[in-house]
């Protein structure tokens, strides 16, 4: 007679099977609070009040592991078979918030798509009480299988499981707590002005610690390109794969859409009057001169080829075409920016100034502050005597690094000593 050695639910030892129960409640929990509440308001939790929740977290766990460290459930809840399950349950929410668009959290909701997913707070899911209620469980899991290990023998070896354990800890706290403090802010400057306020995403305006001084701004663009556009539709020629040609030099020639071009002429800087019945270009060095090449174009049918002037126009100049035949003419687009850059001086209330080149990707740090390259006057082209700068300050992220630096020292250190040698 064969002995029944089956387990039923939540008899211990628990398993995988309560794992995914205790998790998807969790998660269920913050689904509930999610339609009863909205999504969470960072700015309740902002300084001192993040502080303070983080230092009831770490000492609540240090609590439950020196009072209730033997029990059945904190050493389970220290377990692969809650941290597997939990760890599964966030995947899922972090799959769905890289496929469904993100708003920020000063999005208001009647900006938000009306449906069920923004009710669950999909849209917006960093702030969403499911999201954050599951980052805390898998915190808690990773907390107290950190202060489990401490119980342990320890040897040299253990270096490596806490720099990881304690690095992720500290890294996703940081990141959770610090997201109540982040500032966020769009500054606008001219050429020869200091600015000291910034914009938020709400509209309103305030005032900065920090103060910038936009020295010069700088703009360079690529060579300009000739193209074959359809007359009716404005479409580039060939509709199926669309050609051009970035000037080269005067004297130059090339096909495109079926036309032969050749260049006769060419004024980087050039300014255009016309009327009704004329036409002039001429070679002019003033702002807001725009770019002309003059071209001779020819296609099979045409009586003899046809010479003119094409630009791209400015912000004083209009664009200009050459029209071969009653289809096709040939015109330039709107030159490529190549590069945008802002020699800027920054001055602080501490005192300290700091003068730098803020580039795309290569933004200025003052203090707390990151100073980011983010656009410019496109109205004005070339020409644009204004910047705009995106400011971004996050007290927190120095304890982010710290969890990162961890984890790759631990990392680093793991693959040094290698695996542990088994004795026979």
């Amino acid at each position: 007679m064969n002995k029944n050695t089956s387990r039923k639910i939540w008899e211990h030892p628990w398993g995988y099977a309560e794992g995914f129960i205790v998790a998807a409640g969790v998660l269920l929990s913050g689904i509930l609070l999610q339609f009863a509440a909205g999504n969470i308001e960072t700015a309740l939790f902002a300084s001192p009040v993040n502080t303070i929740v983080g230092a009831l977290f770490v000492a609540g766990l240090l609590a439950v592991h020196f009072l209730s460290g033997k029990s059945r459930v904190v050493r389970w809840l220290s377990s692969v078979y809650a941290t597997i399950p939990a760890l599964v349950i966030l995947l899922i929410l972090a799959m769905i918030l890289g496929v469904i668009p993100q708003f920020s959290s000063a999005t208001g909701q009647e900006q938000l798509p009306s449906h069920l997913f923004t009710s669950l707070g999909w849209h917006q899911m960093t702030t969403s009480w499911p999201f954050v209620l599951l980052c805390f469980y898998n915190l808690s899991i990773l907390g107290l299988t950190t202060l489990r290990r401490t119980t342990r023998k320890h040897t040299w070896r253990e270096i490596g499981f806490y720099l990881n354990h304690l690095g992720l800890f500290i890294a996703l706290l940081g990141g959770i707590l610090g997201s109540a403090d982040m500032e966020r802010l769009t500054m606008t400057i001219r050429e020869g002005q200091v600015e000291w306020r910034g914009n938020l995403k709400t509209g309103e305006i305030k005032e900065l610690p920090l103060a910038i001084q936009l020295d010069t701004f700088m703009i360079e663009e690529y060579e300009p390109k000739l193209v074959i556009i359809e007359n009716g539709t404005g479409k580039m020629l060939p509709a199926s794969r669309p050609e051009s040609y970035m000037f080269e030099g005067i004297g130059k020639a090339t096909q495109l859409a079926g036309v032969t071009l050749e260049i006769t002429d060419y004024l980087p800087h050039a300014a255009i009057f016309r009327d009704s019945t004329f036409m002039n270009v001429v070679p002019m060095m003033m702002e807001g001169a725009t770019t002309a090449i003059k071209v001779k174009a020819d296609k099979p049918g045409l009586a003899q080829p046809i010479e003119g002037w094409v630009s791209n126009g400015s912000y004083l100049f209009p664009h200009i075409f050459l029209q071969i035949d009653e289809e096709t003419s040939v015109a330039m687009p709107v030159q490529e920016v190549k590069k945008y850059s802002s020699h800027v001086t920054a001055f602080t209330e501490s005192g300290i100034t700091k003068e730098a080149v803020i580039e795309v990707n290569k933004p200025l740090q003052v203090e707390d502050w990151m100073i980011y390259q983010y656009s410019y006057d496109d109205t004005k082209g070339k020409y644009s005597d204004t910047s705009v700068f995106e400011l971004v300050r996050d007290p927190w992220l120095k304890a982010v690094y710290t969890g990162i630096f961890m984890l790759l020292a631990g990392a680093l250190f793991l693959f040094i000593a290698g695996p542990k040698k088994r004795t026979i």
